[in-house]
């Protein structure tokens, strides 16, 4: 299907989303003469950087920063070899950086470019779904620290974001299930006839599709332009932005701990699946989320994602590690949670007890 881009006005920030996305590069000419970075993990230098220079042949002779792939190397020590890297190639404040990967990139290449001389013109190119339906807009950036996600960051816009589908054709069904998890998030918060669409296709039969196909195109521009709204409306997440960490609350936590005790560590999207089921039992527990929209809910992601087993005794590091999420007030667990498909609640203080009744519900549901 051919998919013209569409030019999409966020935050200080244009979005360009198409198969023709990276044509749009060189039309766009905010570069000017800066001297230009390009930041890569080993899958989009392999498989992307090629695609990108064939649309953009000047710039063959772009510095190249490369960062391991994983979460595991979102950390202040990569940014600091990536700061002595621009400062050693004598980059200024005229510099690019261009973030060429997933959401871990993005991240990471926003939070570099943020303090970097004070900020510099950063663009990102997501190459995962996760990367161009979710973590590449909106402007947040973030590093781990001690294992723990996300607890040192910046709101720092990128001056465009261009989203290419083809991109998509390079991904794991794994990679691919793991970004259709925050789309199943952006709907339930934010687009309930989305939800509704996403809902009568069970994931695993979505995942036979073509990513190239229709239906997953309406999927994909259905979650930006929902992201996109809340994003506009509050940028610096004061109210209504905060909608957009449902699920991600236990599940930021669940991820934390799969990186440091687990054989086998969550992709992102997998960790927010599980929190969504938690966050599903939530809301049905305190701001009134019918019953059978909490089973509907939980069951759809319970039969098409990976839901690992923790023991028991794991629950009380995961409520540790809850206790560093950035949501909370007055040493409070903070949760964005559904009054109804479509119609989010935020900041809802929950006790250790609830948050232990939430992870007992998913470890009950079992395998599908």
């Amino acid at each position: 299907m051919k998919l013209t881009s569409r030019i999409v006005h966020a935050y200080r920030t244009r979005i360009f989303f198409g198969n023709d996305a990276l044509s749009e590069i060189a039309k766009w000419n905010n570069y000017g003469t800066a001297r230009i970075f390009i930041l890569v993990d080993p899958g989009s230098m392999e498989f992307c950087l090629p695609v990108l220079l064939q649309y953009l042949p000047e710039w063959k002779d772009a510095r190249i920063l490369r960062v391991p792939a994983g979460e595991e190397y979102k950390t202040h020590e990569t940014v600091i070899r990536l700061w002595g890297e621009l400062m050693v190639a004598q980059a200024g404040r005229d510099t690019l950086l261009v973030t060429l990967g997933g959401g871990m990139v993005s991240d990471l290449g926003g939070f570099v470019a943020a303090g970097y001389k004070r900020g510099i013109t950063c663009i990102h190119i997501p190459t995962t779904l996760l990367g161009q339906v979710d973590a590449a807009i909106g402007g947040k950036t973030g590093i781990n620290i001690n294992q723990v996600k996300n607890q040192v960051g910046f709101f720092y816009t990128p001056v465009a974001v261009f989203i290419y589908p083809g991109f998509l054709q390079t991904l794991s069904s794994e990679q691919i299930r793991s970004g259709l998890a925050e789309i199943i998030k952006t709907a339930l918060i934010g687009d309930a006839r989305l939800w509704k669409k996403i809902k009568s296709h069970p994931v695993d039969e979505l995942m036979k599709i073509p990513v190239d196909s229709v239906i997953w195109r309406h999927l994909m521009a259905g979650a930006i332009a929902c992201k996109n709204n809340i994003v506009k409306k509050d940028f610096f997440e004061k109210n209504l932005r905060g909608a957009l960490n449902f699920g991600h609350t236990i599940g930021h936590a669940i991820e934390s701990l799969s990186l440091s005790r687990w054989n086998r560590p969550l992709l992102h999207g997998e960790a927010v699946a599980i929190g969504m089921i938690c966050a599903t039992w939530l809301s049905w527990k305190k701001t009134g989320l019918a019953e059978q929209d909490m089973e509907e809910i939980a069951c759809y992601i319970r039969n098409g994602f990976y839901m690992p087993p923790f023991k028991h005794e794991e629950l009380p590091l995961l409520i540790d590690l809850l206790a560093h999420d950035k949501k909370n007030r007055n040493l409070q667990v903070r949760f964005s949670l559904l009054v109804a498909p479509g119609f989010p609640k935020i900041n809802i203080a929950c006790g250790a007890e609830e948050i232990s009744g939430a992870l007992n519900y998913y470890m009950q549901m079992g395998q599908p």
